[in-house]
Parts: C-alpha cells; structure tokens; sequence
C-alpha cells in the first residue's frame, strides 16, 4: 500500500487530470475512464483512491475549501489594515480570467451536486465557511473603528459572497461585457458602501 503522503499526491494528481478532462467533456457524460486515459491508467487503478465520478466530483468540489478559504485566509492575514485585507480576500475569490481551468472546474463540481444542498452537508459547508470567513474580516474591521458597517456584518459577507460567486461564473463563461477589472470594481464599491471605508486597488 502506498504511504499516506504518496496516496494524497496521487489523489491530487487525478484531481488535476480531471480538471483537465472536464475542460474538453460534457461533465454529464464524464466517466472515470476518460479521466483515467488522461494519465494512463486503468479504470481499476483510480478505483483505488475515488469508487466513481460521484465521489471524485465531490472531492474536486471541496478543492475549494483549500483554494477559496484557507488560500485566503492566509493572503489576508499578510496584512493588518482591514480594507488592504478585505481586498485581498475579495480578489483571491475571483477568477484569475475567463482560462481558469481550476476554478471553472470547481464550480462545475459544485453544482454537480443538484439543487439538494440539505442533502449534500459537504458541499453546503463550503459556501458557508467561505461567508465566515468574510464575516470575521467585517467584524473585526468593525472592532477596530476602521469599518462603519450599515447592514450586519453576515448580510454583508453574503452579499459579497454572492457577487463573487455570480461575477466568478459570467468571467469564466466569457461575458464579452463583464471581464475581472470590472467584477473587481463593483464588488470593490459595493465593500465601500457597506463598510464606509474605500478599498486599495488590488489584481
């Protein structure tokens, strides 16, 4: 049996192959060969770390965990000033551009799970960690006399949440009219209104 740091390597490195296939594939259709062909190994073989799609799509979705909150949790802890650090996690949150495979993968992933998130308690915890970790940033901005917050402070992490999410979607679904300058500024002015204090530019 390979060592438990191997397996993990392994695991990512089917994880990347998938996002790869998924580029290129109807996820509907997507079986374990296909990605399977992608590395050169048999169907059996990746039997060994994901049972089937189902489990491997679910895995792939909580990549999100690392990419959208521990990433950025550690990216806004680089900083003490509040808003450079609300910028920062706004920024990390979006899509580098209409070619990011990862993040357009993720999400494919994501929604891969249907419309039963009480069903599905893994995938319902993602968005909601991800609202925490604004939550905290506001509030303690809000501690500190830098932000004026006019709505509670999880209103305004889920709104936020839900511009990333939705402006993340029309970027990489290469919106001619939307492209992440301008989901960055409009989220950048929606923080200013709810927080009374004016963002840096970040990219």
């Amino acid at each position: 049996m390979a060592r438990p740091n191997r397996q993990q390597e392994r695991r990512n490195e089917i994880l990347d192959a998938a996002i790869a296939v998924i580029e290129r594939h109807d996820l509907a259709s997507l079986k374990l060969t296909d990605v399977a062909a992608e590395l050169g190994l048999t169907t059996n073989a990746l039997r060994y770390y994901f049972k089937d799609m189902t489990d491997l799509l679910s895995e792939l979705a909580m990549r999100s965990d690392v990419r959208f909150y521990d990433e950025r949790l550690q990216i806004g802890n680089r900083t003490e000033t509040p808003a450079a650090r609300l910028a920062l996690t706004i920024a990390a949150g979006l899509p580098s551009g209409p070619e990011d495979a990862e993040w357009r993968a993720i999400w494919r992933a994501v929604l891969a799970a249907g419309f039963e998130l009480d069903q599905r308690r893994d995938v319902q915890a993602i968005y909601h960690r991800q609202v925490g970790l604004y939550t905290d940033l506001l509030t303690a901005g809000s501690d500190t006399g830098a932000f004026q917050l006019n709505s509670p402070a999880r209103d305004i992490a889920m709104t936020l949440m839900a511009m990333e999410d939705y402006l993340g979607y029309r970027i990489v679904a290469r919106d001619p009219g939307l492209d992440r300058a301008t989901a960055l500024h409009l989220m950048r002015e929606y923080a200013r209104l709810a927080t009374g204090a004016t963002l840096p530019d970040t990219r």
